[in-house]
């Protein structure tokens, strides 16, 4: 407390008179209150009480006094946490006054056309797995795969001869109805590419993953018919109305950079290469 208490006395004494009589007064006016309410309301669903507004306004004087010292003591210098925050800020503000006009069918329907894979339902598999736990068969990991598998085959039940003939594993044996995205998640992308390749009815494998081997028995697998424009107009409208944003956006951000003359000194550039900066 001393200490805080010393550079602060310090700094004032250094720098007097910095500021005028009307940088010392901070105003809540109707505008302010107004807009706390508003953020209480979109963050609780309710409007604040008039105790929680109070609270509120004494939070705005105090976090604006602190704003107005360190401003004054020259805190948001060089400092790369406020530069980014600022260059955020600006990008919401861009972002909110962005006007995009509806568009016509015609352009939705181009849309549509253009990105016609976005709107496909996946595929849903449905299958059940053996696992082979390589901690614990080690060098016969695949030996021993090869002999699951020839005695899966035999068996009567996919489900139950999983369980019975493969080893302990943390996760589910069956899946039913799991898109590829969603056994991506459980098993990693390759195993969920293989699986998407073996054929239906009858058991393949060694399938592998971050676990281990699998033996894998694909029980069916439903696709569906590829979407109607109509089906999917609003989804496809929210979808280009989000990229014409961008690309507007993408458009102020190019006039902007068009202001500025951008100079990178020469030894700059040598430091970074001989650093080995990998972005170079």
């Amino acid at each position: 407390m001393i200490l805080g208490l010393a550079i602060y006395a310090g700094y004032a004494w250094l720098n007097p008179g910095n500021a005028d009589d009307s940088e010392l007064i901070i105003r809540v006016g109707e505008g302010e209150r107004a807009w706390m309410r508003t953020s209480f309301e979109k963050r609780w669903k309710r409007p604040p009480t008039a105790d929680e507004l109070e609270g509120l306004t004494k939070e705005y004087v105090r976090e604006t006094a602190f704003y107005r010292e360190a401003l004054a003591m020259g805190l948001d210098q060089d400092d790369t946490i406020v530069r980014r925050r600022l260059a955020q800020k600006l990008e919401f503000l861009v972002q909110d006054l962005i006007d995009v006009a509806p568009a016509t069918d015609e352009e939705l329907e181009a849309y549509f056309e253009e990105h016609r894979v976005d709107y496909r339902q996946p595929e849903l598999i449905t299958f059940t797995h053996a696992f082979v736990d390589p901690d614990k068969r080690g060098a016969e990991t695949e030996s021993h795969a090869v002999a699951v598998l020839e005695g899966l085959k035999e068996a009567d039940d996919p489900t139950s001869g999983a369980k019975e003939l493969g080893d302990p594993f943390m996760l589910q044996l069956y899946y039913p109805e799991r898109t590829e995205a969603d056994i991506s998640k459980l098993f990693g992308g390759r195993f969920a590419q293989s699986i998407s390749d073996l054929s239906v009815g009858t058991w393949q494998g060694p399938v592998l993953s971050g676990y281990g081997m699998h033996l894998v028995y694909v029980h069916g697998r439903e696709a569906f018919p590829e979407p109607a424009f109509a089906d999917v107009r609003d989804r496809v409208a929210d979808d280009w109305a989000a990229a014409k944003r961008e690309e507007l956006n993408a458009e102020y951000r190019d006039r902007l950079l068009e202001k500025y003359t951008i100079v990178v000194d020469d030894d700059a550039v040598a430091d970074t290469v001989a650093s080995g900066d990998p972005s170079r």
